[in-house]
């Protein structure tokens, strides 16, 4: 009988050892390691954190994980759920174009806590989370795009496969309990895009539920809890239950596995928000920085990009923005706030701007349309165009192919380090901890206990 795909995967999981993992993917890794605990550390007094860390706290259990913000430990699920829930807050994190999701808010969560509970070496830790990655991407992948209009989260759904890919390999299990792990998370796959009616919390849970859901099924499959080997091709598996009208593409998981590493090609964020807002965010903070427009002096925004992007950022109701989620899905909000502030940082995503009577002019005089062209491209490429027009009559656009943070447009090391130290300083007392997380992840495959890495974090006493 021929192998699954989720033993072929399992095969890959089992076999792998860090001498195998190409320099640039290492890299990369490293890299997301920094930019997930920018948002970990940086999200702790928001509200979202600190109700995931009751939650987590309040379910107690064995004190086995650290929640980043709490002086206590709780059993690895919850560590995982609240420091997921945490590592979204901001919507900060690293994405992949073709896969529609985030790789890595439930598979580093996982990774850390679990790696801190075995005190385990950062070559182990990044053996976990360069293949929790790579399975987001790729199943991600196989759906062409178009997940989303399906109804359902690729970052919730796929999320759970890559984490308990990372989980299981952690945990050291065997070929035949990785397949079985992945059968017991495809039936815990869950992730629905319903939060974008009104603005929701629930966009943030999308990374918590995947995360503790994979130490569940990890440690089941541990103990001889079984699951289908045909969880993703199946007649009622992953492919044909979460596809949109069966379009779907299967091959993605498959080649060149273990040999390509797609996940080194996910976009690192530069805005806290949804990742569709790049292209239309940094053509207007382009236009600020080359023209210098008033924003008192504009008479009009004209926003150009994908279908799904107006879909998700651009229904009426973006218009009236009411909420923080909501205006980190807003494209007429961010655009307004980028041109009256001239610049789009985790201050400029505040409620207060709601009422603010420039926001609010600046919003009623936007329009989207979509192009074609972009819409082509889409989802290998995230392209937008903005042109403004200001009551003097003149005219200014912008077009942004690939926007910043894309493997194509790509932030740097110091660029995701700069980051991490804007966020965690804005929690910590003593920017010295902050130069010493930076300088344990930049020596990652070196060091011999990643519990070592939590008690850097968490500053806590």
């Amino acid at each position: 009988m021929a192998e699954t795909i989720a033993q072929k995967i399992a095969a890959m999981a089992a076999g792998l050892e860090y001498e195998a993992i190409p320099k640039q993917a290492v890299n990369h890794a490293k890299m997301l390691t920094l930019d997930v605990l920018a948002s970990m550390a940086g999200t702790r007094n928001i509200i979202t954190s600190k109700i995931a860390r009751e939650i987590a706290e309040e379910m107690g259990g064995p004190c086995e994980g650290t929640i980043v913000g709490s002086s206590r430990k709780v059993s690895l699920p919850g560590a995982a759920f609240a420091n997921a829930i945490q590592c979204y807050g901001f919507d900060f994190v690293d994405d992949h174009n073709e896969s529609n999701a985030h790789p890595s808010p439930a598979t580093y969560p996982v990774s850390f806590a679990l790696s801190e509970y075995l005190q385990a070496s950062g070559r182990e830790f990044l053996e976990a989370v360069v293949l929790g990655n790579e399975i987001v991407c790729r199943l991600g992948s196989a759906y062409l795009g178009d997940m989303y209009y399906q109804g359902f989260h690729p970052t919730g759904t796929c999320g759970t496969m890559g984490a308990a890919i990372s989980a299981g390999k952690l945990m050291k299990l065997t070929k035949e309990e990785l397949t079985y792990v992945q059968g017991i998370a495809g039936s815990m796959v869950a992730g629905l895009m319903a939060w974008n009616s009104e603005g929701s919390f629930t966009k943030r849970l999308q990374a918590g539920h995947p995360a503790m859901n994979a130490i569940i099924a990890a440690r089941m499959a541990k103990k001889g809890f079984n699951g289908p080997a045909d969880i993703y091709e199946g007649k009622d598996g992953l492919l044909h239950a979460y596809s949109y009208l069966d379009h779907y593409d299967a091959g993605y998981l498959l080649e060149g596995l273990g040999k390509n590493w797609i996940f080194a090609a996910s976009s690192i964020k530069v805005y806290p928000c949804c990742r569709y807002s790049g292209g239309h965010l940094d053509a207007c903070l382009k236009l600020a920085e080359l023209y210098h427009p008033k924003a008192e002096e504009i008479e009009r925004i004209y926003i150009r990009s994908s279908k799904y992007t107006i879909r998700l950022l651009a229904e009426a109701r973006k218009w009236n923005p009411l909420n923080i989620v909501d205006l980190q899905f807003s494209m007429p909000y961010q655009a307004a706030i980028a041109f009256r502030n001239g610049k789009v940082t985790v201050d400029e995503f505040d409620t207060r701007y709601i009422e603010d009577p420039l926001v609010k002019h600046l919003i009623s005089v936007t329009e989207v349309a979509e192009e074609p062209e972009f819409e082509r491209r889409y989802p290998e490429h995230y392209s937008s165009a903005v042109k403004i027009t200001l009551k003097n009559g003149r005219e200014y656009e912008a077009v942004i192919n690939d926007p910043k943070g894309d493997f194509r447009n790509p932030v740097t090391c110091e660029d995701v380090k700069n980051k991490f130290r804007n966020l965690a300083n804005r929690i910590y007392a003593d920017s010295g901890r902050t130069e010493m997380v930076i300088d344990f992840v930049d020596h990652l495959e070196e060091q011999t206990n990643m519990s070592q890495l939590m008690e850097l974090v968490n500053d806590v006493e």
